[in-house]
């Protein structure tokens, strides 16, 4: 989970419109799924740059749908129904997970409002809490759940491990012109997939900066005046997403 900007409500959600609908909400017995509105569903699908806000599963592929996740649960908190920033973009298996939690009452971390590193970190592949929101968040989620989330990430976290001690075994490619700049582009195509718009941003960014053999080709680079730049940008982009 990373920190999320909440981007603009769109036009066309108009408080007249968002009226209609909260009414059509309630005289459906609070079953109707009246955000189920095209271009609704476009902008919440954007919110987090295509993943779900919670577990970072990149929504729309290998049949992992986007839902429409209410913060404050629909039924109770009814007049937040159609309301811009209560409307998340989320995977099944967390929205199914969250279900009915009453997140007034015992709230969990809300990407787009706290600060997730403020209450979560990584370690192992897995979530640990860092007050009660973060262990309320992990807990309500099953952000642990093997299956679903630690054995998807201990898969990628692995092979991330795997590329960069391959990288460090052949650091001397920095010493050969013809080597050199194929060296640079691979490592920076690596940092590049803990950006905040890539699938598990945060487990990526994470397994990267505490890695030992990444940590010795920082330094080997900044020795060899090669850390230019945009290796700095991809530093800082790991930095805001990384959990630790």
């Amino acid at each position: 989970m990373i920190k999320l900007e909440l981007p603009p409500k769109p036009t066309q959600l108009t408080d007249e419109f968002q009226a209609i609908k909260t009414q059509e909400f309630v005289e459906s017995g609070k079953t109707k799924n009246v955000w189920n509105v095209n271009w609704l569903k476009d902008a919440v699908f954007q919110m987090a740059f295509g993943k779900c806000c919670y577990s970072e599963i990149r929504l729309g592929e290998e049949s992992k749908y986007m839902e429409v996740e209410h913060y404050h649960h629909k039924v109770k908190y009814y007049d937040e129904v159609m309301l811009w920033g209560n409307l998340f973009p989320a995977c099944k298996k967390c929205n199914a997970t969250k279900g009915k939690h009453d997140t007034v009452f015992e709230p969990i971390v809300n990407p787009f409002e706290d600060q997730p590193k403020e209450h979560l970190i990584f370690k192992s592949y897995r979530y640990f809490p860092l007050n009660s929101k973060g262990k309320t968040t992990i807990d309500v989620l099953a952000l642990n759940d093997r299956d679903h989330f630690v054995n998807p990430r201990f898969k990628i976290g692995n092979k991330l491990a795997e590329e960069l001690e391959d990288l460090y075994e052949n650091i001397d490619a920095l010493n050969n012109p013809r080597k050199n700049a194929r060296y640079l582009y691979r490592l920076k195509s690596l940092l590049k997939q803990g950006g905040k718009k890539e699938e598990y941003a945060a487990l990526v960014s994470t397994v990267i900066l505490q890695d030992v053999n990444y940590q010795k080709i920082e330094i080997e680079l900044k020795l060899k005046s090669l850390w230019d730049e945009e290796f700095e940008l991809f530093k800082q982009e790991l930095l805001f997403c990384a959990l630790i």
